[in-house]
């Protein structure tokens, strides 16, 4: 059970209201949870969880199905917390299918299925400048967080300072990313 670890994490994550670390945690349980049910079927318990369930549901021993139940309330819990409300309704939709039909549960759902009343007009963007020292992990923390499936939208943008630049290589292409929203400035311009 290589899983369990990891869900206890997710667990932990949550209790703190540490999102975005439980997020990871739990999608990798669920993951290696998945794999161990279907072959293969990781990405999709986590993708499509109504589809992966459609075709394991029939196999699932008590203990699994109970188990499963968790993750997927644990999961709703945390998008919800990450704001990601429509997909949290998916995940408790999957605990109640379950067997987690209880009123809790059919509380949380109906809550993440409310259409939000007219909200605030915000018109700030949230911005998170990363900065350091040569080999500090700039490139490295934002590789992480541009591959960790946490329900976020992501802009990039890169000053790179000298003549050759050479961060835009590194960073690696995640599956969101292609040529055409990379923007590289160079000397702190865009040309």
């Amino acid at each position: 059970m290589a899983w369990a670890e990891e869900f206890t994490k997710a667990q932990e994550a949550l209790k703190e209201e540490r999102f975005f670390d439980g997020v990871q945690y739990i999608n990798s349980c669920m993951q290696l949870l998945g794999n161990e049910l279907c072959d293969g079927a990781g990405e999709k318990i986590v993708k499509e969880p109504e589809d992966f369930l459609n075709e394991v549901e029939a196999k699932l021993t008590p203990e699994t199905r109970a188990t499963l139940q968790h993750m997927f309330e644990v999961r709703g819990d945390i998008i919800g917390g990450l704001g990601a409300n429509k997909r949290a309704a998916v995940d408790y939709n999957c605990a109640v299918r379950l067997g987690a039909d209880t009123p809790e549960i059919k509380e949380k759902k109906a809550k993440m299925e409310e259409t939000p009343k007219a909200p605030k007009k915000n018109d700030q963007v949230p911005v998170t400048i990363i900065t350091g020292y040569l080999g500090s992990g700039k490139t490295t923390l934002l590789n992480r967080i541009l591959h960790e499936n946490h329900g976020k939208r992501i802009a990039v943008i890169e000053n790179e300072f000298g003549e050759v630049g050479i961060d835009d290589t590194l960073i690696e292409m995640g599956p969101m990313t292609t040529e055409e929203n990379i923007v590289e400035m160079n000397n702190g311009c865009i040309c």
